[in-house]
Order: C-alpha cells, then sequence, then structure tokens
C-alpha cells in the first residue's frame, strides 16, 4: 500500500511539471499560419512596403536574395528594400513544396519567381529582369508566439548574365 502511495504521488508530481510546458500548435496549424505569414509577405514586397518585409523576418533575421549581399537584421533588410522598391516595381511569388516543423522550428523549401520592372530611378546595370528559382526558409516562433523568418535564401536557376572583359592591348596582340 504504501509503495502504491509513493507511485501516485510521483505521477502527480510529474503531471503536475508537465502542465508548464509551452504548447506548439499541431504541424497543419502552422502550416495554415505560414501559408499566411508568406500571402502577407507578398502583398507585402508586391506593393513596396519595405518595413512590412523587414517586420516578417527575426530581429536578427538573414536574407539572402540571389546576386545580392546578405541583410541581417530588420534595419538592414528594411534599409536594402526601401532603396530597392525606389527603382521601380517588384512582382514576388512563393510557392512551397514542403513544410518540415518541429516545435518552435519550421523549415519550408519551394519555388519563387521575381519579377522586376526599373524605372528611371534604376542604377546603371540594373535593368528590367525576371528571375525564378528555389527557396528555403527557416522559421522561428519568438517569445511573443508570432512565426518569424530567421533566415531566408533564394536560388536562381536562371543562368548569370556574363558579361565580356574588357579588351586590353595584351589580349588584342596575336600569339607569336
Amino acid at each position: 500500500m504504501k509503495g502504491a502511495l509513493m507511485l501516485m504521488a510521483g505521477l502527480a508530481l510529474v503531471a503536475a511539471g508537465c502542465s508548464n510546458v509551452k504548447q506548439v500548435p499541431d504541424e497543419s496549424a502552422v502550416r495554415d499560419t505560414l501559408d499566411a505569414q508568406n500571402q502577407e509577405l507578398v502583398e507585402c514586397w508586391n506593393s513596396g512596403e519595405y518595413e512590412c518585409v523587414a517586420a516578417a523576418f527575426s530581429e536578427e533575421g538573414w536574407q539572402m536574395m540571389p546576386n545580392a549581399q546578405a541583410q541581417a537584421g530588420t534595419e538592414a533588410i528594411s534599409r536594402f528594400w526601401q532603396q530597392a522598391f525606389g527603382w521601380g516595381q517588384w512582382e514576388l511569388s512563393l510557392e512551397t513544396s514542403l513544410l518540415e516543423q518541429s516545435g518552435p522550428v519550421a523549415v519550408e523549401r519551394g519555388k519563387y519567381t521575381i519579377r522586376f520592372m526599373a524605372d528611371a530611378a534604376a542604377p546603371p546595370g540594373r535593368p528590367s529582369s525576371q528571375d525564378r528559382g528555389n527557396y528555403v526558409t527557416h522559421w522561428r516562433m519568438d517569445s511573443d508566439g508570432r512565426w518569424r523568418i530567421a533566415a531566408q535564401a533564394l536560388v536562381s536557376e536562371v543562368p548569370a548574365r556574363v558579361i565580356p572583359a574588357p579588351q586590353t592591348p595584351q589580349t588584342l596582340q596575336a600569339p607569336q
């Protein structure tokens, strides 16, 4: 009898200890949430709202766009897009093909397309362009319960533009 009481007391302590565990939504709820956040991100991008784009990232989040330096932190991401949105109109689409979640972390993989229509404010060498490729997004649930992007990398499938090397007098001479 004494052993049974000890066992019951032990089980009660274990059950009480488990009640403080933070509950993370199930996988389908996470998928719905991240799909909605991706839709919001695309709408922000396509309407040129740089602060809204940056808000999708955690404070120390990284964004790695094709053919651009990585932007680390929401301030850098915001500055980058404020400048880039001033060059013309951007259109982005994201299509998730895989989402894996474990507790407060999720990894998303998919396809993207970007269309950029340059205007007069675009820097020289930044013409209108189209790109497509694959992306990976590392999501993390922040302390406020919102999923934010910890890192995002877009990898282009479009071959790089080849810029011919400048001709120098040495390269113009015929071999002897």
